[in-house]
């Protein structure tokens, strides 16, 4: 039974995540972010399940002078445009495929096993995430049986005041970029 439920990826414990998410974005009765989520948990599911590996090409090569050149043209455009409009939801609809054929690549094989202080810091930022995925779970539900997103905030409604700022905004999309530079690993050393 084990062997049937991984071979159809529904051990993978990302696709839990993702439903999870989709089943929320369903009970705050968001339809676009339903859709996104749906959409994600659907591509994610069919990964686990195989229905890629032979498509995966190897881990693309990218040069840093194109990273930069692109990450400032998002970078601006997310900077002085306001957000939630058409304008934000199409650069971030324009990147989503080059984010996924990037980061989505073939494995290499086995990995090197983590030693003990690299086994405790795992431990200890999937605890810290997970807890931090719980109180926003949380605050969210909290905050639609209430009708009220301000007696438990989650983390959008705690940082919104400071990203409704040019400032604010400006630094968020720059952090934003290099965590995901950071996530992605493309910068290349020559």
């Amino acid at each position: 039974m084990i062997t049937f439920l991984k071979r159809w990826g529904v051990t993978n414990p990302w696709v839990w995540v993702f439903l999870i998410t989709t089943s929320l974005q369903v009970f705050r009765g968001s339809p676009i972010d339903t859709l996104i989520f749906g959409s994600s948990t659907l591509v994610v599911w069919l990964d686990a399940a195989g229905f890629f590996k032979k498509s995966l090409q190897e881990r693309p090569k990218v040069s840093n002078a194109l990273i930069v050149l692109v990450m400032s043209v998002i970078g601006l455009s997310l900077s002085f445009f306001p957000r939630h409009t058409y304008f934000a939801g199409a650069i971030m609809i324009s990147i989503l495929p080059v984010v996924l054929y990037l980061v989505w690549h073939r494995d290499r094989g086995p990995k090197e096993k983590a030693d003990k202080v690299m086994s405790r810091t795992k431990l200890v930022w999937t605890i810290f995430c997970l807890l931090v995925c719980v109180w926003e779970f949380a605050a969210n539900i909290q905050g639609q049986l209430e009708n009220n997103l301000y007696t438990h905030p989650t983390i959008s409604v705690l940082i919104d005041p400071m990203l409704d700022t040019s400032v604010g905004q400006t630094i968020f999309v720059i952090v934003w970029l290099f965590l995901g530079l950071g996530l992605l690993r493309i910068w290349g050393r020559k």
